[in-house]
């Protein structure tokens, strides 16, 4: 079980902690910060958005959009709550600092929300597994290599917004329109 255990403390808690005390004590300083650019600071702005998403569904905030969800499905025919549920699975991921914890968080809501509303289980759950990689290219901390291309100034955050959203919405409409017949026709 280990001191972590014992203590019950929260290990994204203790490196804040850690991270205030060599900023109180100057061991770090906003300077250094700055020197390292941006690379740096987007590296703390994942581990508050790691510790935020993983809250989302600990205080039971998923559960609640997966209600939410089902309420405005009721009724669609499959085919138009497939698509709804795939194209708010890849906007959604804002919301989330990371693939893994997007996919912790909502795999299990948007199947169960996508079964409730009569989607084939089996290409529901293909479809939000693809997708889970379209999005490393939306955002800065959509992947951690997007950290190093925007921190080495290869790519602009702005550039990788834009480039990051044409190629996410090309790999879900050629999902949509080729992936899921094709998906369809081998699991019959």
């Amino acid at each position: 079980m280990g001191l972590r255990g014992t203590l019950k403390l929260d290990l994204t808690a203790v490196a804040f902690a850690g991270l205030g005390a060599l900023l109180a004590t100057s061991v770090l300083t906003l300077e250094d910060f700055t020197r390292e650019g941006d690379t740096l600071a987007t590296f703390l702005w994942l581990a508050v958005l790691f510790a935020l998403s993983g809250q989302l569904n600990e205080m039971g905030f998923m559960g609640y959009v997966g209600e939410r969800l089902a309420t405005r499905l009721e009724g669609v025919s499959w085919p138009v709550a497939y698509v709804a549920l795939v194209v708010l699975y890849v906007l959604i991921h804002y919301l989330f600092v990371s693939q893994s914890s997007q996919v912790l968080a909502l795999f299990g809501v948007f199947l169960d929300v996508g079964i409730r509303t009569g989607v084939p289980k089996e290409i529901l759950a293909f479809a939000l597994l693809f997708a889970s990689s379209y999005f490393s290219t939306i955002t800065p901390q959509g992947g951690s290599q997007n950290v190093i291309f925007v921190g080495a100034g290869y790519l602009t955050q702005g550039e990788l917004y834009r480039l990051g959203a044409m190629t996410t919405a090309f790999n879900l409409l050629v999902f949509l329109v080729v992936g899921t017949p094709w998906i369809l026709f081998v699991t019959r």
